[in-house]
């Protein structure tokens, strides 16, 4: 029996925390939840379709929960590439590579315009 040799040099957790997807500041973001992370990367379930080769910006939503701790959410606000899109029977799954990224530790988010708006 032949052994698949698995591709990927990081290892992913499954993790499902909220995340949100911004083209520009001119369009909606679009809401999903994380399927698994890596350190240099995510995969996700999304209702809209993304190109391949695509940069976003994105927030993480980290529920402080996962940690033992009460409180706001801490997120990660990156800036990712595209790297695969699948079409699934639910919506299009997104492999994103995180190319930078900035820890947010108020409970506010900038949307892709330097705006702030609400967490989740």
């Amino acid at each position: 029996m032949a052994v698949l040799e698995e591709r990927r040099k990081r290892k992913r957790i499954a993790l499902h925390w909220p995340i949100r997807l911004f083209r520009d500041s001119s369009s909606p973001s679009v809401e999903s939840t994380t399927e698994n992370l890596t350190s240099n990367g995510f995969y996700c379930i999304s209702k809209e379709p993304f190109r391949l080769g695509e940069r976003l910006e994105c927030v993480i939503a980290i529920p402080m929960g996962s940690f033992g701790y009460a409180g706001s959410p801490v997120s990660l606000q990156c800036r990712v590439r595209v790297l695969r899109v699948e079409n699934q029977s639910d919506g299009f799954g997104l492999g994103c590579y995180i190319e930078d990224y900035d820890l947010l530790t108020s409970s506010r988010e900038t949307g892709g315009n330097g705006s702030a708006q609400p967490l989740f």
